[in-house]
């Protein structure tokens, strides 16, 4: 049983933004351009991020947990930014912001997917393993999005500096938090505050964008 369920939360990680995807495009017509790019620019911001994280002292858990918040915040969220402001200006519709989130988190994703498929057989797994990732893949989706959200509402809006460096700090508290305490409430608790922050930015965007769902 706990081998199926390693088999059934990998393909929940690793289906689960494709699905999303789908109903996006059936639903609201959704472009899934800005998915495409989003996937394909995380290999040189992950690698970088990565490259210098290697160069991390481990001898402070706390200051390396603050250090690894702050660099994946700068990174992601400034490459989301840099992305969307230069190379897609001309997506400018709200779901293209959605989409956008949705191809960087299936980045992330596909390690998550693999790393549960990997357990498969080695009886290393928790009897929670499904549970648990449906949650975080949940948990992801949102906080992933609402952040992709707020940078495209300051792009869209001539507030870029304001809002990304929202973003970057939200990223940041959640990233560093997570590490240092490991706490799911915590992390539940400032996913809903992105996803709540990135509604109000939705809702007040400026005619048309607001009057036109695509």
């Amino acid at each position: 049983m706990t081998d199926l369920n390693c088999l059934l939360a990998g393909l929940v990680r690793l289906l689960s933004p494709i699905l999303l995807l789908w109903l996006l495009r059936k639903k609201v017509h959704a472009r899934i351009y800005p998915a495409l790019i989003a996937f394909i620019v995380c290999f040189p911001v992950f690698i970088v991020a990565g490259f210098i994280r290697s160069g991390f002292s481990h001898s402070s858990h706390a200051a390396f947990c603050i250090q690894q918040g702050l660099l994946y915040g700068i990174f992601e969220e400034g490459g989301k930014f840099l992305t969307m402001r230069y190379l897609l200006s001309s997506y400018d519709r709200p779901t293209d912001s959605i989409t956008y989130g949705i191809g960087h988190g299936m980045f992330e994703e596909i390690g998550a997917g693999f790393a549960c498929l990997n357990l498969i057989g080695t009886g290393n797994a928790s009897s929670y393993i499904l549970p648990a990732n449906i949650l975080f893949t949940a948990d992801g989706a949102v906080s992933v999005v609402a952040l992709t959200v707020i940078i495209f509402y300051g792009i869209q809006t001539n507030k870029s500096g304001k809002m990304l460096t929202l973003a970057i700090l939200l990223h940041f508290v959640g990233n560093a938090t997570t590490g240092l305490f490991g706490n799911t409430l915590l992390m539940l608790l400032l996913t809903i505050i992105e996803g709540c922050i990135a509604y109000r930015c939705w809702q007040a965007m400026r005619p048309p964008l607001s009057n036109n769902i695509q």
